[in-house]
C-alpha cells in the first residue's frame, strides 16, 4: 500500500503554545544532553489523589532506589493530554516520561510527527523484546515513516505497562435464584439470557454513550475473525471486507439482542456509571465491560460475582494494555526516562500490579502480596481480601497473553472511530438504524480516517 502524507498536526496560537507549554513540567533547560549520567527526571501522568493510586507508589519507590536522581512530578488528566498532549510534549521543558493514550491516531501521530523518542535501542538493552508478549509489544511498535500506523513490525514508541480486557460479569446470585447456569459458551450465554427475559427479567446491565457498546460489537465481530482480521483492521496489512462475516455478524446479533430484550432499551443515551452503579446494585445478571470495574463490582456489589472473557472469545479478546508510557524526543534525559521504564517493568512493580488486578504484562510474574515492598502497598488495602479472585482475574489474562489473544480496541485505528463508533451503534440500540446503516457509518469513518493517514 502506498502512503501518500502524514498525519496532520495540531495548530495552536502563539499564545496557546505558551500557555501549555508552562504545563509541561519541571524541567531544567540547561540539563545536558541525554545520557547515562542523567540525574534528573520529570514524570507527567494521570494522577489519582485518593492514596491507593498504585503509580504514586511505583514513582515513590523509584525514588527511594534511586535517590541520586533529582524526580519531580507533572500531575495531568486523560482529557488534557489527549487535548494538550501534543503541544507539551514539544516544548523545551518537555517532560521526560508521559502517560498517554495508545492508537495510530494518537502515540502513532506523534512519533510520525518526530515528537516522540525512538525507544527501540533502549528496548533491546533492557530486554523488554523478551519480557512483553508479542500481542502485547504490538501496542508498542509504530511505523513511524508510514504515518505512525501500529504495526508488529515498527519500532518501539511507547511501554505498555500493565494490561487490560473485557470480559462478562455474572451476578452468581441472580443466576442460582432464578435457576439458570452461569454460560461457558456463547450458544449458552444466549439460552440463559432468554430465560431470564422469560422470567421478565432484562439480563444486561448496558450503555451505549462511552465504551460498553462499542466493545460489544467489537467482541462478537472477533468471534467470527481471526488475526488476520485484525491485522488488517488494526494496521491496515490488508484491505478490509466490509461486507465480510465479523461485520455483518456484530451489527445483525447486536440488533437481535435489542429486539429480543436482552439489552436495556434505554442504554443508548446511558453512560458507564450507569452501568456499573445498575451492576453493583444487583438489577441486572450480566454485564459485559472491562477489568477495570473490578474493584467496583468486588467493593460495591453485594452478591457473589463471577468473570470470564466474552463467552467463546478465548482466541482473539477485546483488550489491550493500559496507558501507554512515552517519552518525547525534547526529553533531556532519556536514560534516567528508561531507568524508569524498566523499573515499572520490573518485577516489584509487576508484583504490585498484580496483587491489585492491575494485569502486569510480565508473563513470569506470580503475584505475591507479602512480596510487595512495603513503600507500593496499597495504603487502603483494597484486595487485601480478595487475593484470589485476584489471581483469577491475572490468570485469565495471562492466557491470552499467552495465546496471543490480545486484539486491542475497535476505536484505536483512526482518529474519529471513537464517536462514529458510538453514533452508529446507538442507532441500533434505539431501532432508529438498521445493522447495514450502522455498518456503513462505521466504514465511513474508518475510510475518511485512513485517508487522513495518506493510505490509499
Amino acid at each position: 500500500m502506498k502512503r501518500l502524507t502524514k498525519a496532520k498536526g495540531i495548530v495552536a496560537s502563539v499564545g496557546a503554545v505558551a500557555m501549555l507549554l508552562s504545563m509541561a513540567g519541571c524541567g531544567n533547560g540547561s540539563s545536558e544532553a541525554s545520557g547515562d549520567d542523567d540525574k534528573e527526571l520529570n514524570i507527567s501522568w494521570y494522577y489519582a489523589s485518593d492514596g491507593g493510586d498504585t503509580f504514586t507508589r511505583v514513582i515513590d519507590q523509584f525514588k527511594k532506589e534511586n535517590p541520586d536522581i533529582k524526580v519531580t512530578e507533572t500531575h495531568t488528566s486523560f482529557p488534557q493530554m489527549q487535548k494538550n498532549g501534543q503541544l507539551i510534549m514539544q516544548g523545551d521543558d518537555a517532560p521526560d516520561v508521559v502517560q498517554y493514550n495508545q492508537g495510530t491516531s494518537s502515540v502513532g501521530n506523534l512519533a510520525s510527527q518526530g515528537i516522540l523518542a525512538d525507544l527501540s535501542d533502549y528496548a533491546s538493552q533492557y530486554g523488554w523484546d523478551k519480557k512483553i508478549p508479542s500481542s502485547m509489544q504490538t501496542i508498542a511498535k509504530f511505523k513511524a515513516d508510514e504515518n505512525g500506523i501500529m504495526s508488529p513490525e515498527g519500532q518501539w514508541y511507547g511501554v505498555p505497562l500493565q494490561g487490560e480486557y473485557t470480559l462478562a460479569y455474572y451476578n452468581k446470585d441472580l443466576f442460582e435464584k432464578n435457576g439458570i447456569e452461569i454460560p461457558k459458551t456463547f450458544d449458552e450465554l444466549e439460552s440463559a439470557m432468554q430465560k431470564f427475559v422469560d422470567k421478565g427479567i432484562t439480563p444486561v446491565a448496558f450503555e451505549g454513550s462511552e465504551t460498553a457498546a462499542q466493545h460489544l460489537w467489537y467482541e462478537l465481530a472477533l468471534s467470527k475473525a481471526d488475526r488476520d482480521w485484525v491485522n488488517k483492521y488494526q494496521s491496515y496489512s490488508g484491505a478490509v471486507d466490509w461486507n465480510s462475516e465479523p461485520f455483518t455478524y456484530a451489527a445483525n446479533t447486536l440488533d437481535s439482542w435489542v429486539k429480543n430484550g436482552y439489552i436495556p432499551s434505554n442504554s443508548g443515551g446511558l453512560v458507564a456509571e450507569d452501568m456499573i452503579t445498575q451492576f453493583c446494585a444487583g438489577k441486572y445478571p450480566i454485564m459485559f465491560s472491562g477489568s477495570w470495574w473490578f474493584g467496583r463490582v468486588n467493593q460495591d456489589g453485594k452478591f457473589k460475582s463471577e468473570f470470564a472473557t466474552f463467552p467463546g472469545n478465548e482466541k482473539l479478546s477485546t483488550a489491550g494494555s493500559g496507558k501507554l508510557w512515552v517519552v518525547p524526543e525534547k526529553s533531556k534525559h532519556k536514560a534516567a526516562a528508561a531507568k524508569f521504564l524498566d523499573f515499572a517493568l520490573g518485577e516489584e512493580t509487576q508484583n504490585m500490579l498484580g496483587t491489585e488486578a492491575g494485569l502486569p504484562v510480565d508473563t513470569s510474574i506470580d503475584p505475591d502480596l507479602s512480596a510487595v515492598p512495603t513503600l507500593m502497598k496499597n495504603p487502603n488495602k483494597t484486595f487485601d481480601n480478595i487475593q484470589d479472585k485476584v489471581k483469577e482475574m491475572n490468570s485469565v489474562f495471562q492466557t491470552l497473553l499467552k495465546n496471543d489473544a490480545i486484539a486491542y480496541y475497535p476505536d484505536w485505528p483512526s482518529a474519529g472511530m471513537y464517536d462514529s463508533l458510538n453514533s452508529a451503534l446507538q442507532g441500533i440500540i434505539n431501532q432508529k438504524s438498521t445493522p447495514e446503516k450502522a455498518t456503513a457509518e462505521i466504514k465511513a469513518a474508518y475510510e475518511e480516517g485512513k485517508a487522513d493517514l495518506g493510505i490509499e
